[in-house]
């Protein structure tokens, strides 16, 4: 068997959690984010809500998130991350179905928090904690395929959701998806296991050797991953502002890139051309990114995808076509890298066992991170001069978040 072949030899069993982890991904970030394009103004016509109002609400809904973390890492360590997974996807799937009925802010505001709160749960934290249990040296490629779902709900997750809206009015249009989370539900509750080693199986589908410790060594060590003890760990925060500021990069970019064209003297219909097919190129990215951490390694690999970043963001400010486009290749490219590198960042000095603990105190702080990307976009473009200012500043945040990747030591803990 040649090494790229032996690579890819996940078993059947280990491509079963890859595949429902990218379906995870795909109509997780279609709930939180893409599908408020449609949504909101969805809402505002249907019931005569407020449009810029159900926006502002948007926001505070989101921070749902932030508990979501440490609360789905707890009842992962508790009851496993299967169990925890099929609560998320269960109740995220009554509170997505609910939004076609939310005829007042209230209403909007506590069920698009309840998807918050449970989509992060199962897409980002039970989610990426069972591929953690079933992957340790083959993670970043694994990763790179489960990461095809969230490049693909860019793309993808708004025609299909417009056209549930279409086939069966838009106030009962929202349970289609709901029937996609539970049809995910019923394959996590019928195929998938906490661990290989549930149902006899190796992770990575190959032997145990020396690297990789036994069931009942992980266990006492996460035991002993105490809230107090990681939160005095210099390298939590360091992952946790790292792979925050590199969120902030993206959402900069990606949140304000029709303004940003439209800006460049683009009509809208092109602009909005323009962002579906870099988000179809993230397509090839998503391979890459995880074929690169395999062959050199986290740590090299998250460096060259944040100078990336950089580069990427450097050539948008420029207006000629063909730095221009170069950029919005780039961007694409890049979108998948972040779900991988920073499961795969904290991963490896927290494998296994000890990953969902240490996510449910890095996540929040990554989140927080990540909510200053709109106050950094603001800052800029208000007393920077625009766009040009506003990527400069995005810019140097790469530049932070490139120096705490740097320092970090990721040697895996021992005790």
């Amino acid at each position: 068997m040649s090494n790229s072949t032996k690579n890819l030899n996940f078993g059947k069993h280990g491509w079963t959690v890859i595949i429902i982890q990218a379906c995870m991904f795909w109509v997780g970030a279609g709930v939180m984010t893409h599908g408020l394009n449609l949504i909101v103004p969805g809402l505002s016509e249907f019931y005569g809500l407020d449009r810029n109002e159900l926006l502002f609400l948007v926001t505070p809904a989101s921070w749902a998130a932030i508990p979501a973390a440490p609360i789905c890492a707890w009842l992962c360590t508790k009851k496993g991350s299967k169990f925890t997974t099929l609560i998320c996807l269960l109740i995220c799937a009554i509170c997505f179905g609910l939004l076609g009925y939310a005829d007042s802010y209230v209403t909007f505001t506590l069920l698009f928090a309840g998807v918050s709160f449970f989509g992060t749960g199962y897409a980002y934290i039970a989610g990426t904690s069972l591929v953690a249990n079933w992957f340790v040296r083959k993670q970043s490629l694994a990763l790179g395929f489960c990461t095809f779902g969230q490049t693909t709900s860019s793309a993808f997750f708004v025609p299909v959701l417009s056209l549930s809206f279409a086939l069966f009015n838009f106030n009962h249009g929202f349970w289609i998806m709901s029937a996609v989370m539970l049809a995910i539900f019923v394959v996590v509750l019928t195929s998938i296991t906490n661990r290989p080693e549930d149902i006899g199986l190796y992770p990575d589908n190959e032997p145990l050797d020396q690297q990789i410790t036994s069931v009942e060594e992980e266990t006492r060590l996460a035991e002993k991953l105490t809230a107090k003890k990681l939160l005095l760990m210099k390298d939590v925060w360091y992952m946790g502002i790292a792979t925050g500021a590199i969120y902030i990069m993206l959402v900069g970019i990606v949140s304000q890139m029709i303004p940003r064209l439209i800006e460049l003297g683009f009509d809208l219909n092109t602009a909005i051309l323009y962002m579906s097919a870099s988000a179809l190129i993230g397509t090839l990215g998503a391979y890459a990114w995880g074929w690169l951490n395999h062959h050199i390694g986290i740590k090299p690999a998250f460096l060259i995808y944040n100078l990336w970043w950089m580069i990427a963001i450097f050539l948008n400010i420029f207006s000629s076509e063909k730095t221009l486009l170069i950029s919005l290749g780039m961007i694409g490219l890049a979108l998948p890298g972040a779900t991988n590198y920073s499961t795969a960042f904290i991963a490896t000095k927290f494998p296994r066992a000890s990953y969902v603990k240490a996510l449910g105190i890095i996540h929040p702080i990554q989140s927080v991170i990540r909510c200053c990307a709109f106050s950094v976009l603001a800052f800029g473009l208000t007393y920077l001069g625009g766009f040009h200012g506003a990527y400069m500043l995005l810019i140097g945040v790469g530049a932070i978040s490139f120096i705490l990747i740097w320092i970090t030591n990721l040697s895996p803990i021992k005790n």
